[in-house]
């Protein structure tokens, strides 16, 4: 028996998953029970499917080393342990907030979510050490107001699919049509948000709901703020994790006050078992873990060669709506042209194409887009870049742009490097010589409902299951 990996895996709540490190090899590899499952936020609730991405990632239960499981709120600790005797002695719990800095890589760290593991929804870390931590009694998490902000106002239908850490992220665009009234938040109804939304309503006839959720952003932003100040100054690099992290407004606020504040790529619950690996290299093994790949272990695609890159490139500048598949998927939720549904800005009424045909969107939700890194500046007013997607910028020509630019102006973008994704960014710079501007529409590449998709199967299902143009598949490209 060769007892050669370090195995993490995060189940019950929501966004499952799995990952490893090959002591022999010191190779790394991610995997989302969505990505296989197609059950979008997909958990499992007990730890009889675990065992079968384990295999999907071409390993045994037998070459499990150490197993480690993050503690999820309000779960006792022997639900945890599964039925593996031979493992008995090498099973590790970890924190749910120590994970999610551990994942960071980082030193300094602030984590916001719904809840970890002892009813705690922000901690900072500071020099990888605990200095401050709040609960739900103290604070309530922005991102579980706006979860229930979604029902209050009543989008949520019968029908709806999506399980609900995604509607943090739906009523978060409401806040480009408000004001900000901040000051007026009354947060004495900490557990009751349709409470606290008619108390502010009923302040002024004036007020509506949009208002409300600009103004709740910006509460939070001043809380954290002044927290923050306590501890790090404006040049300290800190990492923002858990699933707040991935509320691109906080974060451009926040990286306004503090310069070196980054977002990272698997903030929310699928980034977990980064920092169970982490844990356990560390205070196990006393080994330095560095993720070198953000990528998911589902199908590889394969890469567009010069000339498919050249067809595609020409679709685009026809306005077609193309899905665009390439090596192996993004970690976290956003597609980042590996994934991705790609159109054209400039052709009229994309973004209400893209949602008649594919995605069925709320008419108030944007779509991004990418641009090139070394050009960004050109057509956004930024100051850094924006690899993961993960901050707002204003548009400078929002007229010309009118289909990527939301309600304030902004748009939240990608930059684009040779090393994020070398066939993505060929493909934005051909489609920048036919248009005269290399900014392409990037969603998630997936139907309503559904996860990303992971193999080249369900991208095949999708694609002729959608209204979708061209689908791309590595060096292969499909037409309708």
């Amino acid at each position: 028996m060769n007892k050669n990996i370090i195995v993490g895996i995060h189940v019950l709540h929501h966004d499952g998953c799995i990952a490893t490190y090959d002591l022999n090899t010191q190779e790394f590899k991610y995997l989302k029970f969505e990505r296989i499952s197609e059950i979008k936020n997909d958990a499992h609730h007990n730890f009889d499917h675990w065992e079968k991405y384990l295999n999907h990632l071409n390993y045994d239960v037998q070459d499990v080393n150490y197993l480690c499981l993050i503690n999820c709120w309000n779960f006792p600790t022997d639900l945890y342990l599964p039925n593996l005797p031979n493992l008995k002695d090498e099973i590790i719990i970890i924190d749910h907030h120590l994970a999610h800095h551990l994942a960071t890589g980082g030193k300094n760290s602030l984590i916001i979510d719904g809840v970890g593991s002892q009813e705690d929804n922000l901690t900072i870390f500071k020099n990888d050490k605990e200095v401050f931590k709040l609960d739900r009694s103290q604070y309530k998490s922005l991102g579980l107001s706006l979860c229930q902000l979604w029902y209050e106002l009543g989008f949520k239908k019968s029908s709806d699919a999506f399980p609900y850490p995604d509607y943090a992220g739906h009523t978060m665009a409401l806040s480009a049509f408000g004001r900000n009234y901040s000051s007026e938040i009354d947060y004495n109804f900490i557990f009751h948000e349709e409470v606290n939304m008619k108390l502010f309503l009923e302040k002024s006839k004036t007020h509506n709901y949009n208002d409300y959720v600009t103004s709740l952003h910006f509460y939070h932003f001043k809380k954290i703020k002044k927290i923050l100040d306590n501890f790090f100054s404006k040049y300290d690099e800190i990492f923002i994790s858990g699933g707040v992290g991935h509320n691109i407004i906080l974060n451009t606020l926040l990286k306004d006050d503090f310069h070196n504040i980054k977002a990272t790529p698997h903030c929310g619950d699928e980034g977990l078992v980064f920092g169970a690996i982490n844990y356990v290299l560390q205070n196990k093994l006393k080994q330095k873990f560095q993720v070198k790949n953000y990528c998911q272990n589902d199908d590889n695609f394969g890469y567009a060669r010069k000339e498919t890159i050249k067809k595609v490139a020409n679709f685009l500048h026809q306005g077609k709506l193309v899905m665009w598949g390439q090596g192996w998927g993004e970690v976290g939720p956003r597609a980042l042209g590996y994934r991705s549904i790609l159109m054209n800005p400039c052709t009229p009424n994309a973004k209400e194409i893209i949602n008649e045909k594919i995605k069925k969107r709320i008419w108030f939700r944007p779509y991004g887009a990418s641009v090139p890194k070394e050009c960004y500046k050109d057509y956004f007013d930024l100051d850094f870049d924006s690899p993961w997607m993960l901050y707002q910028a204003k548009v400078k020509d929002p007229v010309k742009f009118e289909n990527i630019t939301h309600a304030d102006g902004t748009c939240r973008i990608q930059t684009v490097d040779t090393n994020d994704n070398p066939p993505y960014l060929k493909l934005l710079k051909a489609f920048g010589e036919l248009s005269g501007y290399p900014v392409l529409i990037n969603t998630s590449m997936n139907l309503p409902g559904k996860p990303i998709v992971g193999t080249r199967k369900q991208a095949k299902i999708m694609f002729d299951n959608s209204q979708a143009d061209v689908l791309v598949m590595g060096d292969e490209i499909y037409t309708k």
